[in-house]
């Protein structure tokens, strides 16, 4: 199912700059089990922005997976300026992947960090508040200032996540020391944890102050090489990342498409978040310290006879109707493709049947592209993956005045459930739409793992390739 899409990585590595002789470089190759998928190259260099001193960090990974039979290069760079005391002052961060680019660029202030973010040829802007009482680092990368961090000892600090659009909290703790081999070479080291919402890392770091391993979300991991020995032999993976990273069952669903209940018992949700209930499915903690519970999914038929009528005003939905960086539902294109879908029709239900009717026909499948992007630049390429099927959904729903949010979790396919987007729109009640599907049925092997922005998905890197599923009914 082409659907899937690769999550963007974020890596944060919690080195500290003190531990550095200015300037800097780094190199690390990157592999899923032995093979090489790509490269990590890390600079820092003094710098002065507006009369102001200090550092430029830069980084770049780039990858190269096969997707469900599809090649998938991703290019994640990042350039962020810090002062002396490494406070940041401006960023810069993109990702490219299919002859796509997404940038978003920030500059940050006391109180605010503004954002600009370009998907295709439209630029949103965002203001993104920071909490009362906290102080940003310019990266996690400077989470501690210790050079060599004492066992035991904990860290935390907040950064700007450009992935996410949001300030988040790492926490670094020194866990053990330990020896490691590379290259024939013995090295003293000592072992990092490294939490963020996104997931947790192992970090690997000299006493010299140097990161020598990460293991990091997703089964990838990093290994410091020179510069020759990691921008050679990039030849992605062998085994399918979707095949290798779906959740795996102990007995299959015999016709998955027409299912309307499903018991499952999920092993390995971490974030008690992604245990959500609603009108549809219900969750049941059996061991929530191993992140094991139960859901029961039920597919209700929606009458569409008691649909309300758009625009819906209702009070409490205001976030569902609102625009975001990424479901751009005030774009001009947007707001006249979506008025030219729904024509005179009045019931919401009718509308959002048109909307995924016209989508699953004029869209087309294209899996190499493994970033966020707008609703607007889908529209315009009318190409992608189930995320921007589904954002591109949310968008043309808003833009029309029904609340929408983007869904993200599981959906079950062959042998296993995959990771997969649809949508939900309130039309009297929350109702479940899959723009990659060719009608309104939203079967019962759809398990929501996460809610609300086109961001939210980000949040099933933590999970991915770590769950495991007990099909009970």
């Amino acid at each position: 199912m082409k659907r899937w899409v690769l999550l963007a990585m974020l890596i944060t590595i919690p080195s500290r700059l003190c531990a550095y002789k200015i300037p800097y470089e780094a190199w690390m190759g990157a592999y899923v089990g032995d093979s090489k998928v790509g490269y990590l190259h890390f600079q820092i260099d003094s710098a002065e922005l507006n009369g102001v001193k200090g550092y430029r960090v830069a980084s770049n990974m780039h990858t190269r997976l096969t997707v469900l039979g599809v090649e998938l290069v991703q290019d994640v760079t990042t350039v962020v300026l810090v002062d002396e005391t490494y406070t940041p002052l401006y960023e810069q961060f993109s990702m490219s992947s299919g002859g796509k680019t997404t940038t978003v660029t920030a500059k940050f202030t006391k109180s605010a960090i503004d954002c600009v973010v370009t998907s295709g040829e439209g630029s949103v802007r965002k203001s993104i508040p920071i909490p009362g009482g906290v102080s940003l680092v310019g990266d996690s990368m400077f989470a501690t200032l210790d050079k060599v961090p004492e066992v035991g000892k904990e860290f935390r600090a907040h950064y700007f996540n450009p992935l996410t659009l949001a300030v988040e909290e790492i926490t670094v703790k020194a866990e053990r020391q330990e020896k490691l081999e590379l290259d024939g070479k013995l090295y003293d080291t000592v072992v990092l944890s490294n939490v963020t919402p996104m997931g947790t890392m192992t970090v690997w770091q000299a006493r010299e102050g140097d990161v020598l391993k990460v293991a990091a979300m997703m089964g990838i991991s990093l290994i410091r090489e020179t510069a020759e020995q990691a921008k050679t032999g990039v030849e992605g993976t062998t085994e399918d990342f979707a095949f290798r990273t779906r959740v795996r069952t102990d007995k299959p669903i015999a016709s998955p498409r027409q299912a309307k209940s499903l018991k499952v018992v999920l092993r390995g949700l971490v974030d008690t978040s992604m245990a959500i209930s609603d009108s549809r499915q219900k969750v049941e903690p059996v061991n929530p310290k191993s992140g094991e519970y139960l859901f029961r999914i039920t597919v209700k038929d929606f009458d569409p006879r008691r649909s309300v009528l758009v625009p819906i005003r209702k009070q409490g939905f205001e976030d569902f109707l609102a625009p975001t960086p990424y479901v751009d539902c005030d774009s001009p294109k947007i707001k006249e493709q979506a008025a030219a879908i729904i024509g005179d029709i009045k019931k919401a239900y009718t509308a959002c049947s048109k909307i995924r009717e016209w989508i699953y026909k004029n869209l087309r499948v294209k899996a190499d592209i493994g970033i966020t992007r707008s609703a607007s630049d889908v529209l315009e390429s009318k190409s992608g993956v189930c995320r921007d099927y589904a954002t591109l959904f949310a968008a043309f729903a808003r833009a029309v005045g029904i609340p929408a949010k983007v869904v993200s979790g599981l959906v079950y396919l062959n042998d296993g459930f995959y990771y997969h987007a649809w949508v939900e729109c309130w039309v009297g009640e929350w109702v479940p739409f899959d723009a990659t599907m060719p009608t309104n049925f939203v079967d019962a092997t759809h398990i929501k793992l996460a809610e609300g922005d086109a961001t939210t998905m980000f949040t099933l890197a933590k999970v991915i390739g770590n769950i495991t599923a007990e099909v009970r009914e």
